[in-house]
């Protein structure tokens, strides 16, 4: 209960300029903790997934949701349902479909990351203008006694001012951390999207050929090779 008294009496010394480097602190705390869920949420192991559709071509099947350990919500699975509903399609037009599916994708996971970047940017400046601010109310106060004025007052005034400036910091560097972390992340899941995505147009595009040559659909000639997610 102390530290939590203390803490708040360090924000109202710190004076107007702690009240957005707070609220900065919040939204980024709530962005952080809504991604963590959405990342958990539509989370898939490419791994499996890559190996489940292996072991479904060695069979001689073609690519189908139900074999395939996919999440509802996730990525790859929902470039799987778009490739299946254009597997009748021309190449260019399953590529199209499959590029804006995948865009559409990295832009779910990119949600308010960028509110992320800017919260890392502003929280130090404002930190600095606070900082700015009380160093020249602190001198301000010098002037007006001129110059007789007790030092631990001054050094009091100068401390108080500061404490923006921690603050901006203790905000910016986490945020900083947390930013770079969901951009592998988006990185990641997009390389893999990309890898699925062409590997599919590739399969579908194989199996078009086969039924056009007469051959059947559980014909094991010209089955792409699996990429393996663990080269990622």
């Amino acid at each position: 209960m102390e530290s939590i008294n203390s803490a708040f009496e360090l924000i109202g010394r710190g004076g107007l300029l702690m009240i957005p480097i707070v609220i900065c602190s919040l939204v980024a705390l709530t962005i952080i903790f809504e991604r963590f869920y959405f990342f958990y949420k539509t989370y898939e192991n490419p791994e499996a997934i890559f190996d489940s559709i292996e072991k479904m071509l060695a069979k001689g099947k073609s690519l189908s949701t139900r074999d395939i350990p996919v999440k509802p919500d996730g990525p790859i699975a929902r470039l799987l349902k778009v490739g299946m509903e254009e597997k009748n399609s021309p190449q260019w037009k399953l590529e199209e479909k499959l590029s804006v599916t995948g865009q559409e994708e990295i832009n779910s996971f990119s949600k308010n990351i960028r509110w992320l970047e800017v919260i890392a940017t502003i929280s130090p400046l404002l930190g600095l203008l606070g900082t700015v601010v009380g160093m020249v109310r602190a001198f301000g106060k010098v002037a007006a006694y001129k110059g007789q004025v007790d030092p631990s007052l001054l050094a009091g005034g100068i401390w108080e001012a500061l404490l923006t400036t921690a603050a901006g910091l203790a905000v910016a560097i986490p945020v900083v951390i947390m930013l770079h972390y969901f951009e592998k992340k988006i990185e990641t899941i997009s390389f893999h999207m990309e890898k699925f995505a062409k590997f599919m147009v590739h399969q579908i595009h194989s199996e078009q050929e086969m039924q056009g040559n007469g051959s059947g659909p559980h014909s094991t000639q010209h089955v792409q090779s699996v990429p393996k997610a663990r080269t990622a």
